[in-house]
């Protein structure tokens, strides 16, 4: 209820001061989001910068920042050399460490208000009391299972509910560093993955284990920051890398966030909100809020341009996040902690994600459709309001919304809802039709058989089809049944002609465009307003053409019999499969959902085999081939397709040059004259 208050309180705001809670907020930044087409674009204002935070306090190299459960803030200063505790005003309570701490780097508080201090220079993570007075020091492990090698300088701690340590050290390839709160240790945790590559695979199906154990092993990243949830979970990140460079581990060390979350390579810090979302910290001062699953809210501030703006970092080193959703982050170079607080657009985001985290759609629903109202371009809002039309059985409406955001899985569930109440009300009269059909089929036939009703009929379609250009079309039929007495037809008795051919081809290409524009949602590539007629007419023809003229090359010189003309027809009528069943699999597309998949791949992956069996007869009965001749003759002409794209890019390239260089030699006669 508190929640769905300050929700209703920010509608208010923003329906009141539309200009204070929009891009209108003077700050020194851009703040963007994700589209519902997947791109970065431009939002109102979701942080602005207020104050410096502890300015009043001697702080030097701020290195990390935390904010415990009471809202204190903890700062690590490897200026001065300790720990500092401020209340939320910036007020000093307490300093830890003094004399005891050479190089702090990282800090953290867990639920029994004791401190944890990750000391770089001295190679120790050091535990404190509330009250400043140290209680434990935490060394290098010397158990055998770390290593006599493994490197051990703590840069950045944090502890779980039971005590135990995570503890980031630099150059830790084996990932993040256990260890009891008696000083045990624990082993290794969530080792970082390196990205597997077409190279690797081979390398690793080709090699043996003894082989393997004599290669150079390519070492993973180790993660630089970490963090911890309420529920445990643990948060890192990794620079110098682009796989998997935001992780949440689950206690199995496992990533439970998409692998390719972001492709920032330059990562600092990482805290988790008091909703489960989380703010990454960025080198050049830009600041990415997600979701709890990984969805891209926010992403704002910057590089200091020399202004010395508030919003902007030269050394940005920790960020922090507090329970009201004030963000701390601070900056070494400057030795500042910069307080930015949401606006009511950004609380408006996340009333809606708490009570969507929380299972609670139909409530999500009044946030995020103001969010929509005040940026009808945000992707995670059409999909959050295409939740709570679900739940709320407005199917129609979640329909258009999950389209929106190119949702399959959710506009699959919505378009079953819509076929299943279709179907309820209209199956019967479906049913009844296509048994009055039959009926009426077996009327006309009875009658037919007595009075001969039919005969006239028949006579014209046997004198249509005995027009040379529509038999010819019709000659397709064949080569589904009798594929290799047909183009015995197409070679010795020329059956068929090349006006029906190019008929044919023409025929292709508009099924081909009925396909790209009218494939069901679920199974479409492409949205059909981005589909480009050039493109599309360029990336059929061109392959066919190329098969054409390399088979042509290819069989001209290795005994083959077929002509030019040979090849330009059966090839289009090897495509008889799909020619005759694409537009019967295009329009049960629509009437399927993710459930019945396999039922649209299974079509079409049985139409192009069939279209290459019946090729692969067309090549071995046009040239009169054996079969191992055949697969010859294709493997080579494969080969000379891939041979006459390099050779026409070589020359683009070199037109490309010959043109440049005309160009700037007229243009330097003309400003000589």
């Amino acid at each position: 209820m508190k929640q769905i208050f300050i929700g209703l309180l920010c509608v208010w705001l923003l329906i009141l001061f539309p200009a204070q809670s929009s891009a209108a907020l003077s700050v020194p930044y851009k703040t963007e989001t994700v589209s519902s087409e997947g791109d970065i674009i431009e939002t109102q204002t979701a942080y602005i910068p207020v104050s410096l935070f502890g300015s009043n306090s001697e702080i030097v190299n701020p290195e990390d920042v935390y904010i415990d459960e009471n809202n204190n803030v903890y700062v690590a200063d490897s200026g001065t050399k300790k720990v500092t505790k401020f209340d939320e005003n910036g007020k000093k309570l307490l300093e830890v460490g003094e004399g005891q701490l050479a190089q702090p780097t990282g800090v953290y508080v867990d639920h029994n208000q004791e401190i944890y201090v990750a000391d770089y220079k001295n190679e120790k993570v050091f535990r404190y009391s509330q009250e400043g007075e140290m209680i434990q020091e935490y060394a290098r492990p010397d158990s055998p299972l770390f290593g006599t090698k493994s490197p051990y300088k703590p840069q950045k701690v944090t502890v779980d509910k039971r005590g135990n340590l995570y503890i980031i050290g630099e150059g830790s390839n084996n990932g993040i560093i256990q260890i009891g709160q008696d000083g045990t240790f624990l082993g290794f945790f969530g080792v970082n993955r390196t990205q597997s590559s077409l190279m690797s695979v081979v390398q690793e199906a080709l090699t043996t284990e003894g082989q393997k154990s004599r290669m150079f092993l390519k070492v993973p990243p180790a993660p630089t920051n970490i963090a911890i949830d309420e529920k445990g979970l643990v948060f890192t990140v990794t620079a110098g890398t682009k796989f998997e460079v935001i992780r949440k581990l689950n206690i199995a060390g496992s990533n439970i966030l998409p692998s390719d979350i972001s492709d920032t390579t330059n990562l600092r810090d990482i805290t988790v909100g008091p909703l489960g979302n989380f703010f990454v910290l960025e080198n050049n001062g830009r600041i990415y809020e997600y979701d709890s699953y990984g969805n891209l809210l926010f992403i704002f501030g910057g590089k200091d341009d020399g202004t010395n703006r508030l919003g902007l970092f030269k050394d940005p080193t920790g960020i922090s996040v507090d329970n009201l959703g004030r963000l701390l982050v601070t900056d070494r170079e400057r030795g500042t902690i910069q307080m930015l607080e949401p606006t009511a657009f950004a609380e408006m985001m996340h009333g809606g994600i708490s009570l969507y985290a929380e299972g609670l759609y139909v409530e999500s629903g009044k946030y995020w459709s103001e969010v929509l109202r005040l940026n009808s371009s945000i992707g995670l809002a059409h999909f959050a309001m295409g939740e709570a039309y679900y739940k709320q059985q407005q199917y129609e409406e979640a329909l258009e919304s999950f389209k929106i955001v190119n949702s399959k899985e959710g506009y699959s569930n919505s378009f079953w809802e819509i076929r299943n109440i279709w179907m309820q009300e209209h199956l019967s009269k479906v049913f009844a039709v296509i048994i009055g059909l039959f009926a009426i089929r077996a009327s006309v036939l009875y009658v037919d058989k007595k009075k001969g009703i039919l005969k006239e009929p028949r006579k014209r379609w046997k004198r249509i089809k005995a027009k040379t250009l529509v038999s010819e079309l019709l000659f397709l039929v064949n080569f589904l049944k009798k594929p290799v007495d047909s183009f015995y037809y197409v070679k010795r008795v020329r059956k068929v002609s090349l006006v029906s051919a190019t008929i044919l081809y023409l025929i292709l290409f508009l099924e081909y465009l009925i396909m790209k524009y009218f494939t069901g949602f679920i199974f479409r590539g492409s949205n059909a307003d981005q589909i480009n007629f050039a493109f599309e007419l360029v990336t059929l023809f061109l392959p066919i053409l190329l098969f054409i003229v390399s088979n042509y090359l290819v069989s001209t010189i290795s005994d083959g019999e077929g002509r030019f003309r040979d090849i330009y027809i059966g090839t289009i009528y090897s495509l008889a499969p799909y020619l005759m069943f694409i537009i019967p699999v295009t329009i049960l597309s629509n009437a399927l959902t993710l459930n019945e998949a396999f039922l649209y791949t299974f079509s079409m992956q049985v139409m192009i085999g069939w279209s290459l069996v019946i090729l692969f007869i067309m090549v071995k009965e046009i040239h009169a081939y054996e079969f191992f001749e055949t697969v010859r003759n294709i493997l080579i002409t494969i080969f000379c397709m891939i041979i006459i794209v390099l050779v026409c890019f070589i020359i683009y390239v070199l037109m490309d040059q010959v043109v440049d260089f005309v160009t700037a030699i007229i243009q330097e006669v003309i400003l000589r004259v």
